[in-house]
């Protein structure tokens, strides 16, 4: 992004790194503390991490936790690249940059599919195993 400012060309690489950042900013955190997770539990014994719950109301707000997320990633990444294009001066130096607009749309709209799904089917708890007497 530093070479744009400094007079460089825009290309497809610059927009990539605009998604790049939008996505790292938000789940970047949450990535790390994942992996460390994993990585504590498999070499040093710590406790298996909590799963996320995957029926009634919690597993619902789950899912739309995930889809704010993935709406805030793309707000941030389209925020940069339209910050570039300002920054370059023109839509016609910019085209190269507004290509992953395309892409970048699509992640929020085709994930907010499965919470709407769950939110009007959600699962439900499997019935506990009944011992034979």
């Amino acid at each position: 992004m530093l070479s744009i400012r400094d007079g460089g060309e825009p290309a497809v690489w610059h927009g990539l790194s605009a998604a790049y950042l939008g996505i790292t900013a938000v789940y970047g955190h949450r990535t790390v503390r994942w992996a460390d997770a994993k990585f504590a539990r498999r070499f040093s014994g710590a406790a298996v991490p909590p799963r996320p719950e995957r029926y009634g109301r919690a597993a619902v707000a789950d899912a739309w936790k995930s889809w704010v997320r993935f709406l805030l990633a793309y707000a941030i990444s389209v925020g940069l690249i339209f910050g570039l294009v300002v920054l370059v001066a023109t839509l016609d130096k910019g085209a190269p940059l507004l290509v992953w607009l395309n892409p970048l749309t699509k992640v929020p709209i085709y994930s907010l599919i499965w919470p709407i799904l769950i939110t009007i089917w959600p699962d439900k708890a499997p019935e506990p195993a009944k011992e034979n007497q």
